[in-house]
């Protein structure tokens, strides 16, 4: 089995997939032959911790959800770092598969349906990783609440910075990608974004999204991409614990719009790479 490499900003999990047999094991109904199985298996035991509920002395005082918050944070980051590991070895391993048909390692007939298992198995991703979401979604709803409940008007006081900083999505191109001068697979290219490259995204029809970055401007199709963190106000003295649940809602949904972004058009597919 080939070992595909990993995106600067997942080096920190190396040392978790390093002790992981390869091949997905211990994740039901994992594919022995996956490349990319161990990082399956750190993106299961991210999502772990979101099917228990939160961790919380009695009663709710500021300073326990302030404890609460930021060890909610820190497996939110380790969740997105795990899902966009996860994400790049995907795109990688379609890159391989077809490095190796071009360099004759299998027979050219063969390519579509190796390309078809690893859509499949991105489906199979991108279904752990909604049912993950839902349970983000349940244990951050409880979570809030008791936040307003310790320090009313948060909710709102933290919507209203979120829109006034409120934007284009920022992300990164999760490998080498061909931008198109139309929404369709099959248009002109306009040229190509590195592997890590900044860019603003725009709605686009289909699965497509409009990036612009890097002097480029084009269409690709949005699983393609990473979405990045909104860009945070520095946190207050006067209201710490606003700060916290500020950061815990950016990062929830800068996760859920990486999935969206990966799910987008319901079909699920990959580019010809660079």
């Amino acid at each position: 089995m080939r070992t595909l490499p990993w995106p600067a900003t997942a080096i920190g999990l190396a040392l978790l997939t390093a002790c992981v047999a390869p091949g997905g094991g211990g994740v039901a109904g994992a594919d022995p032959t996956d490349a990319c199985g161990p990082q399956v298996v750190v993106f299961v035991s991210a999502g772990d911790l979101f099917g228990e509920p939160p961790r919380r002395a009695t009663p709710a005082t500021a300073e326990v959800l302030a404890a609460e918050l930021t060890r909610e944070n820190a497996a939110l980051e380790r969740l997105q770092i795990a899902f966009d590991a996860l994400m790049y070895c995907r795109w990688t391993e379609v890159r391989v598969i077809r490095a190796d048909a071009a360099a004759g390692q299998f027979p050219t007939a063969e390519l579509p349906r190796r390309i078809a298992a690893a859509e499949g198995r991105l489906r199979q991703d991108l279904t752990r990783a909604r049912q993950t979401r839902d349970r983000v979604a349940a244990r951050s709803a409880r979570i809030e609440q008791a936040v307003e409940h310790v320090s009313p008007g948060t909710r709102a006081a933290v919507a209203a910075q979120r829109a006034a900083g409120a934007g284009l999505p920022r992300a990164l191109a999760s490998a080498p990608i061909v931008l198109r001068l139309r929404p369709d697979a099959t248009a002109a290219s306009v040229g190509s974004l590195a592997a890590g490259a900044e860019v603003t995204l725009r709605p686009a029809p289909g699965a497509f999204v409009l990036a612009e970055g890097a002097g480029l401007r084009g269409y690709a199709l949005s699983s393609a991409f990473t979405i990045m963190p909104p860009r945070q106000a520095a946190a207050t003295p006067q209201n710490p614990l606003r700060s916290l649940a500020a950061t815990n809602i950016a990062r929830r949904e800068a996760f859920l719009q990486s999935l969206d972004l990966a799910s987008q058009g319901g079909a699920t597919r990959f580019e010809p790479a660079t």
